[in-house]
């Protein structure tokens, strides 16, 4: 089967029965044209040989020597080639015959009907009894008049039986000859097909093949290039192809070293702003502390706007310490205690927690769950901390109302990271709203850390969201139009067997 599925046995299989075909339909025409020659070389002996007979037997039977007649007959019918000679009467009865035994007896049917249908003085080939047969009409001339009388047109009929048996032969022995011949050049011109094509098809195209398979092992492999012709030129262009993905990958070498130099620099910067939050965040606490304890105090002089003071002071004490608090979620890595769960249950305690809100700005809470789900494993916690981000979002982007839906299916993604050496089944839960969308140049934004749109917030939620999924295993991805609303997807890995989602990082 490997045989007839290369390319070169195609090749080869094609070319042989196209030349079979022309050289078969060239030695079948010129066999047949051999056979009609020889058949027309017999056709002229034929004639020859009949008229030099019916000359013989006129001039015995004018010189009266008509019991000559037979004698001729059995002597010219031993001749080679000769089958029978006789002569008959126009009733069909033998007078005369080559074969002795047969005087008396009637003419064969064939014989009969071509005597009737007038054929004569002209070879008459009959394939079938394996002969040429030649019919000379015997006329009762004035010579023949005083032995035969007046009263008959024809004396008789004189019937010359050639055999065709050597002719046939010699067609056979040619037909033999001649498909030997062309079976032997078809089979030369395979072979020579074959031999080149393996010279300069197959072997150039196996040595790509091999070329290719190492180029899967290291991509400094390249193909020896031996000819000008089309496969050089392939060649060529794969050298070329190969030479354009080791700058490429070298490319992407040094982009993956300076990421993790960036990534380094980003996470000391990381470590210096947690610091930076520990430092300042005591010293708030005590200046709300006191700026409550002055607000409480009744000996302050009445009258002034010193409460006002103090409520400014409390309030931006407060926004201070919510960024503060953003910047810690963020950059410290909290131990991820996973665990099996089903979503539907971490979904709905988001959507109740946010029901009151909803209800409030008109917004609509719908749920198309699939009930067949299998359980996810993570953090229930983190998980419903990012829902409840999400949910809370979808809301606010329906001022005037709208409707907010939550749905689960199956996935046909896998985890991208494999924690247990195996890639895990994903499914998929969407939030979905009918608010004012998302601008598309934010888009590619909102993930960022300190993004925000609204007037309120530090712009870390969806960060953070994203990360926790990440450390799931999982991933978010986002679709939106202005207008039409948004669709939150959070994908996140099923639980199987020995099934395990872990922190990639230590704890910050």
């Amino acid at each position: 089967m490997r045989f007839v599925s290369s390319l070169k046995s195609k090749i080869i299989l094609s070319v042989s029965a196209i030349l079979a075909v022309i050289i078969g339909t060239g030695t079948w025409i010129n066999i047949g044209y051999q056979r009609a020659q020889m058949e027309s070389a017999l056709e002229d002996n034929v004639l020859i040989i009949s008229n030099t007979i019916e000359k013989s037997l006129a001039n015995a039977m004018l010189d009266g020597k008509s019991k000559e007649v037979q004698h001729i007959l059995e002597a010219v019918g031993t001749y080679h080639n000769i089958r029978e000679l006789r002569i008959f009467s126009p009733n069909g009865v033998i007078l005369k015959s080559s074969k002795r035994s047969l005087i008396g007896r009637k003419i064969d049917a064939a014989t009969q009907k071509l005597f009737l249908a007038g054929e004569f003085n002209r070879p008459i080939k009959r394939r079938e009894a394996g002969v040429f047969s030649v019919l000379f009409p015997i006329a009762n001339t004035e010579q023949c008049v005083r032995c035969h009388g007046t009263q008959a047109a024809l004396n008789g009929i004189l019937a010359v039986d050639v055999s065709m048996v050597q002719t046939q032969e010699k067609v056979g022995e040619l037909s033999k000859t001649m498909i030997l011949w062309a079976f032997g050049i078809t089979a030369t011109l395979a072979l020579s097909l074959g031999l080149f094509l393996t010279r300069f098809v197959t072997d150039p195209i196996q040595e790509l093949i091999t070329t290719m398979e190492r180029a899967e092992r290291g991509l400094e492999a390249r193909v020896q290039v031996k000819s000008s012709d089309d496969i050089g030129l392939l060649g060529e262009a794969f050298n070329s192809l190969l030479s354009k993905l080791e700058r490429a990958r070298r490319r992407v070498e040094r982009y993956h070293y300076e990421q993790m130099k960036r990534a380094d620099r980003l996470a000391s910067i990381g470590e210096m702003a947690a610091g930076i939050a520990h430092e300042i965040k005591n010293p708030l606490v005590g200046i709300r502390g006191a700026a409550q304890l002055m607000k409480a105090d009744r000996t302050l002089a009445a009258g002034t706007n010193l409460t006002e003071y103090l409520d400014v002071i409390l309030k931006e004490a407060d926004r201070l310490n919510g960024v503060l608090e953003g910047i810690l979620d963020f950059t410290r890595l909290k131990p991820l205690s996973s665990g099996r769960f089903n979503i539907h249950a971490v979904l709905d305690r988001a959507l109740l927690l946010q029901e009151e809100n909803a209800r409030q700005k008109g917004v609509v809470l719908a749920r198309e769950y699939d009930p067949s789900l299998p359980e996810v494993t993570g953090n229930q916690d983190q998980l419903l901390q990012v829902f409840l981000n999400l949910v809370k979002n979808a809301i606010e982007a329906m001022p005037s109302g709208g409707k907010l839906t939550a749905v689960t299916r199956m996935s046909d993604l896998f985890t991208s990271v494999q924690a247990d050496g195996r890639k895990h089944r994903l499914m998929v839960a969407k939030i979905t709203d009918t608010g004012c969308g998302i601008k598309q140049e934010h888009l590619q934004e909102i993930f960022a850390p300190f993004f925000t749109t609204k007037d309120k917030g530090v712009g870390l939620g969806l960060a953070l969201s994203y990360q926790i999924v990440q450390e799931h295993l999982g991933t978010v991805r986002v679709e939106s139009a202005e207008g039409a609303g948004t669709t939150f997807s959070v994908y996140l890995p099923l639980a199987g067997k020995d099934s395990d989602v872990r922190r990639a990082t230590s704890e910050g």
